[in-house]
């Protein structure tokens, strides 16, 4: 019986991620919170059992995520390296705009989006593309052996665990919280899910859940 572990994480918050507003290939930096929990899951992950520690850290090079990973990386004096197939799903001409201000400048396509689960925002990347480039990276991060750790972001996350456990358009439906982690375990070729959006280390440390609602993304 052949197995493989990969551990999962989402970048710690950013002062976008608090005022709703929608990152996806811009690159605003962690916030002060967003350090915080990056060394608190750095701290959770050393002291992991040695079989379940991260061997290498793949961040997506988004500096939200890249800070994420170096913040980790240095913690257990392992590799770090970037991977651009990992940066989040590009979101168009809503960049940078929060959605407060899409529902008062752009009502009316800000409207068919929320109430349209398949509506992509103007201009935003085709998901065809965002799921090509993240299977192409995550299979050759695998293939690299040892045990990864995918320093990415919210949309990736629901991307990946669509793709690895099969779970098709439910896996957007899956809460992807900042500075959280999963672990997926590959059993015979099989990816079954270890645990999910666990921020254990963060309860009442620091403010989490702070862009999601029912499990929906509220910007990426």
């Amino acid at each position: 019986m052949s197995a493989a572990r990969l551990l999962l994480v989402r970048h710690g918050v950013t002062d976008w991620n608090r005022s709703g507003r929608f990152q996806g290939h811009l690159d605003p930096p962690l916030a002060a919170d967003g350090r915080i929990e990056a060394e608190l899951l750095a701290d959770r992950l050393a002291a992991g059992a040695e079989d379940e520690r991260p061997t290498r850290v793949i961040a997506s090079g988004l500096a939200r995520a890249h800070e994420t990973g170096r913040i980790i990386a240095e913690r257990l004096a392992i590799p770090l390296a970037l991977d651009r197939r990992l940066i989040e799903i590009g979101q168009g001409e809503w960049e940078g705009r929060s959605h407060a201000e899409l529902s008062r400048d752009d009502a009316e396509r800000y409207a068919a989006w929320r109430d349209d689960p398949n509506a992509r925002p103007p201009g935003a990347e085709a998901m065809d593309l965002v799921a090509t480039r993240t299977r192409d990276a995550i299979e050759a991060i695998v293939a690299d052996g040892g045990i990864p750790c995918v320093v990415t972001h919210g949309g990736i996350l629901r991307v990946l665990a669509s793709h690895l456990l099969e779970l098709g358009a439910r896996g957007w439906d899956l809460d992807a919280d900042n500075a959280s982690l999963s672990v997926l375990l590959r059993i015979d070729d099989v990816w079954r899910l270890d645990r999910w959006n666990d921020v254990h280390h963060l309860l009442g440390r620091v403010a989490t859940h702070v862009d999601e609602e029912d499990g929906q993304p509220l910007a990426l």
